[in-house]
């Protein structure tokens, strides 16, 4: 495996989520470009790639300051790397409906555990209001994911 495929590509995106979700941006919902990334690059080289990706994209993304929760990012996308990592290999044994309700399943816990420590506040005094964020930045990154899906599908990222 050769690391310049992905650690190139990480600074191309690096810029890309800080300079175009700003412009994406509803009502401060952004879409997630780096675990898009993560979740490409642990499906096709496996757990041990996007563990290390994921928390070198994290730790970048908490030191720029995007995030109030130093390491939550970097915890997330590690385990996001590590859920689908177990994927690697898997699109031509798996029907195809599972593998990607297994990959969808991963963004969604996701951004689930990133949800309930960021707006924690939000769980503990109004659960609509939780709910529907979590819902929103989830669908998102998941619509830019299926558009993605559409031109370049994660079956066949290499």
């Amino acid at each position: 495996m050769n690391s310049t495929k992905i650690f190139f590509p990480i600074i191309g995106l690096f810029l890309l989520q800080f300079l175009l979700s700003d412009f994406l941006s509803i009502n401060g919902i952004r879409p997630d470009f780096i675990l898009i990334y993560i979740l490409y690059t642990s499906i096709r080289y496996g757990n041990f790639y996007g563990v290390i990706v994921g928390f070198f994209l994290g730790i970048l993304v908490d030191l720029v300051g995007v995030g109030s929760f130093f390491g939550l990012t970097s915890l997330t996308f590690v385990i996001t790397g590590y859920l689908a990592g177990f994927l690697q290999d898997k699109n031509e044994t798996m029907i195809p409906a599972y593998f990607h309700l297994n990959w969808f399943c991963i963004v969604l816990i996701h951004f689930f555990v990133y949800s309930f420590v960021r707006y924690q506040d939000l769980f503990e005094n109004n659960l609509y209001v939780f709910w529907s964020t979590w819902f929103w930045t989830t669908g998102y990154t998941c619509g830019f994911l299926l558009i993605l899906q559409m031109i370049y599908p994660i079956q066949e990222f290499d």
